[in-house]
């Protein structure tokens, strides 16, 4: 099988297609893009490879350059995806990608001449939304009404390199920490920017007998803890799903997504009091993130230090509260704590490398445009998952989960 590779020298594509190298399935790959000196070095680097110059929101260059592959595999940006679909299209390929928000819309149009076409088009294969959404069908599979989901996050990014911050990668000395804060302040001044612009999504909880709304900023949301059981946490922003980050037809209320952080709990409370700052009109979001940042340079020790016996959250989590047997319950899933060494943008390129494979294996039969959670089944694609990462997991687990009576 041969595989068209988009952006396939990136910080998803690269590792990508060293995986998919590894595979006898793919007999070769092209390294496309528009950067040739980039492509040409990785596929230098992986053997069975060729680099090829393309434009990817170029259609017709794309379907040119693609013709004779069986897969489009886009690690690209948004902006290649509808143009990468119509050349898979007109090929007669499959196709995949990493994409997320408004895009995922308009491709899924795409989806009359992808079937007729015999095309099977899975749109955002990447940790988000596609884990994330197949924990979603996960767990609202365990009930059997669907109030609403709730996506947790833990982890802070640096956009430039990938790295993250997760709840049990916080270094010992306050100094090398501050500069790992600091290549993270891109993502904290973006988190600011849209608890600004969205506000507050609030999201169900069951009190005295009955689903109610509450603010997880003000309130505290209880959070299932790794070890069993959960511990009340104080988000500092709760919004709309910014990347199609949870299924809108599992429940009848909305998803929300909820932001935590990985941060020192006096460090966490002070990005809370920020956040909160900005949602009542004080301050707008680049103040909110200076105020942030200044108490923190002034004092590295007491803002950076972790208290001991430090109880840490799952880096991801997913929640579906509603009702079974007539009942008030809630099922959660989390990622297991091996997986939150392993970086969000790594773990991307292992879930489109899966998504890929079973594309090509022939396991979806289903033709047209789809997201990944109208394609995959979540136990199956994340026991793929744990396979296809070169370090094996202790445990053998991606996701543990627990079920709660709430009445």
């Amino acid at each position: 099988m041969q595989v068209f590779a988009l952006g396939g020298y990136g910080k998803v594509g690269l590792p990508a297609i060293k995986l998919l190298a590894q595979s006898d399935l793919v007999t070769r790959i092209a390294v496309a893009g528009r950067d040739l000196p980039r492509a040409e070095k990785a596929a230098a680097e992986i053997g069975k490879a060729i680099a090829v110059h393309v434009d990817g929101t170029d259609e017709q260059e794309l379907a040119l350059a693609s013709d004779g592959y069986d897969i489009i595999m886009n690690a690209a940006t948004n902006k290649a995806v509808l143009p990468a679909i119509r050349a898979a299209i007109r090929n007669g390929a499959h196709y995949c990608d990493v994409a997320f928000g408004n895009v995922l819309e308009q491709a899924l149009q795409l989806a009359p001449e992808a079937r007729a076409a015999g095309t099977t088009a899975i749109v955002a294969s990447g940790a988000g939304p596609c884990i994330s959404n197949l924990m979603g069908v996960h767990v609202a599979r365990r009930l059997e009404e669907v109030e609403q989901l709730q996506l947790g996050f833990a982890d802070v990014y640096n956009f430039q390199s990938g790295r993250e911050l997760t709840p049990r990668q916080w270094l010992q000395d306050p100094q090398e920490s501050l500069a790992a804060l600091h290549g993270c302040r891109p993502f904290i001044a973006w988190i600011m920017q849209i608890v600004q612009s969205n506000g507050i999504r609030t999201v169900l909880d069951y009190q005295d007998g009955r689903w109610v709304e509450i603010d997880p900023i003000k309130s505290g949301l209880e959070v299932p803890l790794p070890q069993g059981g959960t511990a009340t946490s104080y988000a500092y922003a709760s919004i709309d799903p910014l990347f199609g980050g949870l299924p809108r037809d599992l429940s009848t209320v909305p998803p929300a997504e909820v932001y935590f952080s990985p941060l020192p709990p006096q460090l966490h409370g002070l990005l809370r009091e920020q956040a909160l700052r900005v949602l009542a009109g004080e301050i707008d979001s680049d103040s909110a993130t200076d105020a942030f940042y200044e108490p923190v340079e002034r004092d590295p020790h007491r803002w950076l230090t972790p208290p001991d016996g430090l109880i840490p959250i799952p880096k991801m989590w997913v929640r579906a509260v509603g009702r079974k047997n007539g009942r008030a319950a809630r099922c959660s899933c989390w990622l297991t704590a091996p997986m939150w060494n392993v970086g969000g943008w790594y773990l991307t390129s292992v879930a489109l490398v899966v998504a890929a494979r079973k594309i090509l294996r022939g396991e979806i039969q289903k033709r047209g445009v789809m997201t990944a959670e109208k394609a995959f089944e979540p136990t199956s694609f994340f026991d793929d998952v744990v396979a296809v990462l070169p370090e094996p997991l202790p445990d053998g687990r991606l996701i543990g989960e627990s079920f709660e009576w709430l009445a």
